[in-house]
């Protein structure tokens, strides 16, 4: 009897190790693509438990879990990360913006949001700027992750001087370096960990407002154009990650002289009230491109040198004329001659962004645009098409986001001890760099994600 009772008890032990040491997704036969040296490790088993990667092995041990899925050696990835989007892109489509985000709606909202991206792959977002008063159901949900939606990280609302104007929804006002400074130290307050600095701050509240944020550890970003601030000075103060490759030229063209020439050829070219600011920004590259490269590339090479980076929003540029792979609305106010004269001006755009990339900037995926995770795939395809190798257009999209954004604890590699948001690639573009397009089984947070729409 004591034998019989000591192998039961031996048993009962047993079975409720194995059962705690049970796992609650596997992925075997997996071709993991590793994000920190853009290489591929065939035949790889992925150990996933309580929604993080507890192991990535080559062995052949045999696992026990809840779920197992056989890769059958498609290539697996990390989840893409956006570096820059807005609700307000999104929710704009379904009416006018509210000025608060009704409290008997939220699950909606989170999920509209998310609709836009979980579907395509993008499973990370950080979001440059909203109305204040959006800010409690926000902070909810990042503090609050779930597996059916997309996990977002948030500025509070992107700074800016008072211009006299009343401010856009996304940008809030601070009215001296004090003002920035405790802006800041607000935000902080509530847990925020990401300052946005917009090109309508001036200098002293910006130096105030960056040095606070940096004071506290706290990851800054600056949309620098329209010359208030240009990018040089901003770099002496101590900002490396800088919003849209289109925002390069502003600070290069801006004498008087320049502006003056820059004027007439759009009025040669695209008559008075010319289209939209696509049009322009385009334009400009030409311009620099054509008549003062040099100062471009040094000031690329400055950026180089301070070990900047850069998010992308190149699909937003290309859209208007037909360039990209999904797309809003066309610009049908261009005749033919004009609309070609833009295709070659984002071909110049391009070309510093490759240039940019070669001299060592770090790029990150950041659409600002409301087609969400389609303008991402968009932005794949568009720098396959201009020379980026595959591995690099991969880490653009997840690890150099999650590096940008302070977020590497939790994304941007297949390792240990990271969030379980993977890609299952259905096609590789490593075979076919069409295969941007691939579907994809998501798994977020160890669970696979499925479209409930």
């Amino acid at each position: 009897m004591k034998l019989f009772t000591l192998t039961l008890a031996l048993f009962i032990a047993h079975t409720s190790f194995a059962q705690k040491g049970k796992f609650d997704l596997i992925i075997k036969h997996a071709k993991v693509f590793n994000s920190k040296t853009a290489t591929l490790s065939p035949n790889q088993t992925i150990l996933i438990k309580d929604g993080i990667i507890a192991k990535v092995t080559s062995d052949k041990k045999h696992y026990a879990a809840a779920k197992t899925i056989d890769a059958g050696g498609k290539l697996v990835t990390p989840g893409f990360v956006d570096t820059h989007i807005h609700p307000t892109d999104v929710y704009r489509s379904y009416g006018e913006l509210r000025e608060y985000l009704p409290k008997d709606s939220l699950e909606l909202y989170r999920k509209r949001l998310s609709d836009k991206f979980l579907p395509y792959g993008v499973t990370t977002a950080m979001i440059m700027g909203q109305s204040e008063k959006w800010l409690p159901p926000i902070l909810d949900w990042q503090n609050h992750p779930q597996p059916d939606y997309l996990d977002i990280y948030t500025v509070g609302g992107a700074l800016v001087s008072n211009g006299g104007r009343k401010p856009y929804i996304n940008h809030v006002v601070v009215n001296s370096p004090l003002d920035a400074r405790q802006k800041v130290l607000e935000y902080y307050g509530l847990g925020i960990r990401h300052i946005k600095l917009y090109w309508k701050l001036r200098g002293p509240e910006f130096e105030a407002a960056f040095k606070t944020a940096d004071s506290l550890g706290m990851n800054v970003y600056g949309h620098i154009d329209q010359n208030i601030m240009h990018i040089d000075s901003t770099l002496d103060i101590g900002l490396r990650n800088y919003e849209h490759m289109l925002t390069l030229v502003n600070s290069v063209l801006y004498t008087p002289e320049d502006v003056g020439d820059f004027n007439l050829d759009m009025q040669k070219y695209y008559g008075p009230g010319h289209a939209n600011g696509q049009v322009e920004r385009l334009e400009m590259f030409r311009f620099i491109h054509d008549k003062k490269p040099e100062v471009l590339n040094a000031l690329i090479d400055q950026l180089s040198k301070k070990h900047a980076t850069y998010s992308t929003s190149i699909h937003l540029m290309g859209e208007p004329f037909g360039l990209t792979y999904f797309s809003n609305k066309l610009d049908t106010s261009l005749s033919a001659a004009q609309l070609a004269r833009c295709r070659e001006n984002f071909n110049i755009l391009m070309g510093y962004v490759k240039k940019s990339f070669d001299k060592g900037i770090t790029l990150r995926i950041g659409t600002d645009w409301p087609n969400g995770g389609k303008a991402f795939i968009s932005e794949q395809l568009l720098l396959s098409e201009y020379g980026f190798s595959i591995p690099a257009i991969l880490q653009i999209s997840t690890i150099n986001g999650a590096v940008a954004l302070g977020l590497t604890d939790k994304y941007g590699a297949v390792e240990k001890g990271k969030k379980a948001d993977l890609l299952i690639w259905d096609n590789s573009p490593f075979e076919d760099k069409k295969n941007f397009l691939a579907g994809k089984t998501i798994i977020k947070d160890g669970i696979v994600w499925e479209n409930k729409n």
